[in-house]
């Protein structure tokens, strides 16, 4: 349970390192309030203002609805759209406390559950996170929320590529990001003179302001590519046949013979997906190099102190750069070519042994991914040893990934 509303919280974080809340100060001044205004009388721009202050882990979806509003009086509105993008994610999670609730089957799990909903504060975030059917039985169901939530961060991700070019200037809740207010604050103070005489300049315009520029952008959607190439995997093939199978520890008991016969003997073992992103990951890939290659190219500007300076970007919403370790810059340039050869198609991996190269094997992901095997029984072992050591594949060449049916070799590999 508080794994899944840890995706919803991090969903909910804009600079994915600011999530830090706090409670509105008690010597607050007298008529102080954290009230978010919004009437049908203002304006795009206003209501997108209005939608920010709202952008935190319990009130997310009420600036959803604001920024719909705000998009309604003006489509073209960046700001706006660069609010509702992201927060696709964590939209998708609509109602999952209540939906996941037959998941909690065993007596701990039900408690726990019912601990939860009694502790949860009431708030936004908890209606939310309620307003839903109790419609997820399985795991396999569960995949397709998480197929959900991996849709939203690609519309992300692509508003992010399409407006790579766009500057913006994002208000920071006071309320949400103290902290980081308060540290840039201290950040803001430069003094001068010598022995015990100094003047102190303090300079507090823009300590609750991030700015976006390229650089930004770029990290941004570098940062949101990451996290859907992970859950790509976890979507990519309907896992029911698997679930069925262990359900009960039935196969606690058997050995890696008998449950790879168990799986061979079914007429399916995992079917691809229809909703699946597998075949997002070579423009993934290439987006991934040719963002690595911009940061190199301009180390001077997104990374001016070098790396490991703190604050060189102040101000800028990744305001410690964005570094390219110079540590070795041939296995840079390396990896980086390797990136390259893997999006293009068929390239060479090294197959070593006690740190020699031994042989070298084909492979292919283009393939793999654009054209993933319709079922996973097609491309699973046809026998292993006493020991469950894989002796021999369905498919030795895995749907394309081992175009010369190399996959045996990776037995070498020590």
């Amino acid at each position: 349970m508080k794994g899944l509303l840890k995706i919803t919280l991090i969903a909910t974080s804009l600079a994915l390192s600011l999530t830090a809340c706090s409670e509105k100060s008690k010597d607050a001044e007298p008529g102080s309030d954290n009230r978010i205004q919004v009437s049908a009388q203002m304006k795009s721009s206003e209501l997108t203002d209005a939608a920010e202050q709202l952008v935190s882990p319990y009130t997310f979806m009420l600036a959803d609805k604001v920024l719909d509003q705000a998009l309604e009086k003006d489509s073209g509105n960046i700001k706006a759209q660069f609010y509702k993008n992201f927060l696709k994610r964590a939209m998708a999670m609509k109602g999952i406390a209540k939906r996941i609730a037959p998941l909690q089957k065993s007596a701990k799990q039900k408690a726990d559950y019912d601990k939860w909903m009694t502790e949860f504060p009431e708030s936004p975030l908890k209606s939310f996170l309620l307003d839903g059917k109790e419609d997820i039985h399985t795991y396999s169901q569960f995949a397709d929320l998480i197929a959900d939530y991996n849709r939203g961060l690609n519309e992300f991700r692509k508003f992010l590529k399409v407006n790579q070019n766009a500057e913006l200037t994002l208000n920071l809740n006071p309320y949400v990001f103290e902290k980081e207010i308060n540290q840039e604050l201290v950040n803001s103070c430069t003094w001068t003179g010598e022995n015990g005489n100094y003047d102190i300049h303090c300079s507090y315009m823009n300590v609750a302001q991030k700015k976006l520029n390229v650089a930004d952008m770029i990290a941004l959607r570098q940062m949101t590519s990451g996290e859907m190439l992970y859950w790509s995997f976890y979507t990519a093939y309907d896992a029911s046949v698997v679930e069925k199978a262990f359900e009960n520890d039935q196969m606690k008991n058997k050995s890696q013979k008998e449950i790879l016969a168990y799986f061979q003997a079914q007429p399916s073992v995992g079917q691809l997906r229809k909703d699946h992103t597998l075949n997002l990951i070579p423009e993934i890939g290439s987006d991934f190099s040719a963002a690595a290659k911009w940061a190199l190219q301009y180390q001077d500007r997104v990374c001016p102190k070098g790396s490991g300076s703190l604050n060189q970007r102040k101000g800028y919403l990744f305001k410690n750069g964005i570094c390219a370790d110079h540590g070795s810059a041939d296995s840079t340039d390396k990896a980086l070519s390797l990136i390259d050869q893997a999006m293009a198609g068929v390239f060479s991996v090294e197959i070593k042994k006690q740190g020699q190269t031994v042989d070298q094997i084909q492979m292919n992901l283009v393939q793999f991914v654009t054209a993933p095997p319709s079922d996973l029984k097609n491309i699973m072992p046809s026998q292993v040893d006493d020991y469950g050591v894989v002796t021999d594949w369905t498919d030795s060449k895995m749907g394309g990934l081992f175009p010369n049916g190399d996959i045996s070799k990776l037995k070498q590999a020590k």
